[in-house]
């Protein structure tokens, strides 16, 4: 009797980049290649360069699904004003997404560099920043949301980082929004 033989399994493109992402998030981003990509995977290199001719194409497609990982909650419904809502979707990002949230805003290189400069961008556009700020110029706007960006920033990072998983636990989504809007009050904003 004939033995069967297992089927081959596809590794598609989606599949790599998730492989690569899930690398990513434990190693750092700098550590993530074909070899230990394929070794995830349980495969010879083939199946990444059949769908990726470099690894920098196949950095980029993270780059992407990372970018896209965090648009959901920076544009997430937290709020009625874009830009706060905005603030407080980064917060519960660093909180629900940490590994991603030091990869990206900790441990830049220049390639996350350039993501962060791009999603702040996106975020702070002049109709964000009237809708959000009616009673100030574009630039005075913008000075306001620097002030309280230090802030987020710190707040972020404490949530990212804080071993205590109970301190994260207590930070609900509520709790959040509750802080950053007296931060923005405290502003005046």
């Amino acid at each position: 009797e004939k033995e069967k033989k297992m089927p081959k399994l596809k590794f598609t493109k989606e599949v790599v980049v998730e492989a690569g992402y899930e690398l990513m998030k434990k190693e750092g981003f700098q550590n993530v290649s074909v070899r230990k990509i394929a070794n995830y995977l349980k495969c010879s290199t083939a199946p990444i360069y059949f769908n990726f001719k470099t690894v920098d194409e196949l950095k980029e497609e993270i780059i992407n699904m990372c970018k896209e990982k965090l648009k959901k909650y920076l544009y997430g419904n937290y709020s009625e004003r874009k830009i706060l809502s905005g603030a407080i979707g980064f917060v519960i990002f660093a909180r629900e997404e940490k590994e991603l949230f030091r990869t990206i805003f900790l441990d830049t290189t220049e390639r996350f560099e350039k993501l962060y400069e791009e999603t702040l961008n996106a975020l702070l556009t002049k109709e964000n920043l009237l809708e959000s700020f009616p009673a100030l110029e574009e630039e005075e706007a913008k000075k306001a949301v620097n002030k309280i960006w230090y802030f987020l920033f710190g707040y972020a990072t404490m949530l990212c980082t804080r071993i205590d998983g109970n301190y994260r636990k207590n930070e609900t989504n509520e709790v959040i929004e509750h802080k950053i809007t007296e931060i923005v009050n405290y502003f005046k904003i």
